[in-house]
């Protein structure tokens, strides 16, 4: 049996309308992606400042270069509480205590080389009374950022992979006023920031990060 003409009609609009939202969808994400993409000229700094990531090998290389360049003595890592200082001649970099920049600096945290990340993370997570439904991101800035006003810090360089760097750039500007120089750095450019992303994966990255972006800036208002 057929199916009656307007039935059948009601069907094709429907399904051009739910292909029509998905392409609308998909292209926004794409461009999106673009828009995620940040980057600052680098400039010397007190400190430089790495965000853990999935990409973590290449966001370390990129924040040892500009140790080894010369736009900062110090590297601190968040989420390990681990800083560290350029070696003699910038060829490699040493593990330090906070101390050793400012004799009785008073910081919980300690180097948790032989714990797990997450583990040491949450513990300072809970330490420092961040609420749970904090972002990661916003935490590890914040961490950062009580560590560099221990130390009476004012100028660091952020690093990240490249789709991350809007979303630090959005926070940073709401966590740190205007006395402080924050220069955000990605890991790599290359030619991400031209054309459309490649993969599902680039457009899974972008639905994610303006997802994180957007609870960030819900629970901030909230918080207000």
């Amino acid at each position: 049996m057929s199916v009656p003409g307007p039935i059948r009609n009601t069907k094709k609009r429907t399904t051009c309308i739910v292909m029509g939202l998905v392409i609308v969808l998909l292209f926004s994400l794409a461009l999106s992606s673009r828009y995620q993409v940040y980057a600052d000229r680098p400039a010397k700094s007190d400190i430089i400042i790495l965000f853990a990531g999935p990409d973590w090998d290449s966001r370390l290389l990129k924040a040892r270069q500009l140790l080894h360049e010369g736009y900062s003595g110090y590297l601190f890592i968040p989420v390990t509480f681990s800083l560290y200082k350029a070696g003699p001649g910038r060829g490699g970099i040493t593990a330090i205590r906070f101390t050793d920049i400012k004799p009785g600096i008073d910081l919980s945290g300690s180097r948790p080389e032989k714990e797990m990340i997450n583990v040491f993370f949450r513990k300072n997570w809970t330490a420092y009374r961040f609420p749970r439904y904090y972002e990661a991101t916003n935490v590890e800035m914040l961490l950062a950022k009580k560590s560099m006003d221990a130390c009476g810090l004012k100028k660091a360089i952020f690093v990240s992979s490249p789709y991350h760097m809007r979303r630090i750039k959005i926070m940073a500007d709401r966590i740190f006023d205007p006395s402080y120089d924050i220069k955000l750095v990605p890991s790599h450019i290359g030619t991400l920031n031209r054309g459309l992303p490649a993969s599902w994966g680039k457009l899974k990255q972008a639905f994610t990060e303006c997802a994180k972006t957007i609870w960030f800036l819900c629970y901030e208002l909230w918080d207000q």
